[in-house]
């Protein structure tokens, strides 16, 4: 009985060893059995070469790795060297490792480069013989261990070799295309407009300049202004008569914008009002009878064309270019034997050029 107990014990013990062996086992390899496999490719290019990767293959073949053979000529004939050609590859196949191998004469190289690293392992061998005869598996063997050491480092994040290029930059998001935030008008806002003017009226060569002032209320689809222009009196001589001749317009307008363009911004709009001519005239001869001096007004319409760059929040400049079609306007001549003779007819219609600042209250 005591020796069959003791038996009994010995047994229970035995197989209690061997349960906790197992436990320890699954403990220390679960972390390599739950890990996620990952790909390595080999260029292949002859027929030994294919003989070395399956002895790496079963000296690899308890990592998470996935060996494949990329049929192709050898790394080293590509045009920008090995390391470029084996970037290329783990690009082209999401490879973390690229392994290659070079024979020179008696001696066997293989080379392991990693390309998210920059690092590159290379190990040599004298390999001899034909694949699968005794001399050849000895060196073959040899080479294969090195890798599996190489790819062992690889998968732990820390490759073995030199590193020969720094690792790619985690790429970046592309930065937003630029794009210029123009100084948008708001619904609804008011402004001050002042500048100076310049037009061709027939009357005078130089035609006539002066000033201009005005206000407006402008939302995103329309902008309306009222304008005042005042102009600087000319002298319009002869050999009767010295004319002085002062000229001013009212007018209201309704523009639209066509075109938008980060600070810059074009309108073209109608406007209509009435043109005042004020004439003085003081006689050079004695056989001239000036004429009283009077008021004379004309109607006043046509379009403009307006372009403003707005530099800031509140100002902006802006130029215009409109055309006034004058109805009524004045015919300045001379009275004789109950005839007219036409001395400045004046423009019908006139070019004008405007430069001014707009003010944003």
């Amino acid at each position: 009985m005591e020796g069959r107990f003791y038996r009994m014990f010995v047994l229970e013990a035995v197989a209690w060893q061997r349960v906790m062996g197992l436990a320890l086992v699954l403990a220390l390899g679960g972390t390599a059995w739950a890990a996620d496999p990952w790909r390595a490719v080999a260029r292949v290019a002859s027929p030994e070469d294919r003989a070395l990767l399956e002895r790496v293959r079963g000296q690899s073949s308890d990592l998470p790795v996935v060996l494949e053979a990329e049929a192709g000529p050898a790394m080293d004939a590509g045009p920008d060297g090995a390391w470029r050609e084996a970037e290329r590859t783990a690009s082209r196949r999401d490879a973390r490792a690229v392994l290659w191998f070079t024979r020179e004469g008696a001696r066997l190289r293989v080379s392991v480069a990693a390309p998210r690293t920059g690092h590159l392992f290379v190990r040599t061998a004298r390999v001899e013989g034909a694949p699968e005869t005794l001399t050849w598996s000895v060196g073959a063997e040899a080479l294969a261990l090195a890798v599996r050491s190489a790819l062992r480092a690889v998968d732990a994040g820390e490759p073995l070799g030199e590193v020969v290029a720094p690792p790619p930059p985690v790429p970046a998001p592309p930065p937003a295309p630029e794009v210029a935030t123009p100084l948008a008008e708001p619904v609804n806002e008011a402004f001050l407009q002042v500048g100076l003017h310049a037009a061709l009226d027939g009357y005078h060569p130089e035609g006539q300049q002066g000033l201009s002032v005005g206000a407006g209320w402008t939302n995103q689809r329309l902008h309306l202004r009222a304008q005042v222009l005042a102009s600087l009196p000319v002298h319009l001589r002869d050999a009767c008569t010295d004319l002085r001749l002062t000229q001013g317009s009212a007018l209201a307008w309704a523009d639209v914008p066509f075109l938008e363009a980060g600070h810059w911004l074009a309108t073209v709009g109608l406007g209509a009002g009435v043109a005042g001519f004020w004439r003085r005239t003081a006689a050079r001869a004695a056989e001239v009878e000036p004429a009283p001096s009077r008021w004379l007004a004309a109607f006043v319409v046509g379009p403009a064309v307006r372009v403003r760059w707005r530099f800031a929040s509140a100002f902006a400049l802006e130029v215009t270019l409109s055309g006034e079609v004058l109805l009524g306007r004045p015919r300045l001549g001379y009275s004789v034997d109950g005839g007219l003779v036409l001395r400045e007819d004046g423009a019908p219609v006139r070019p004008r050029l405007g430069v001014g600042m707009v003010i944003f209250p």
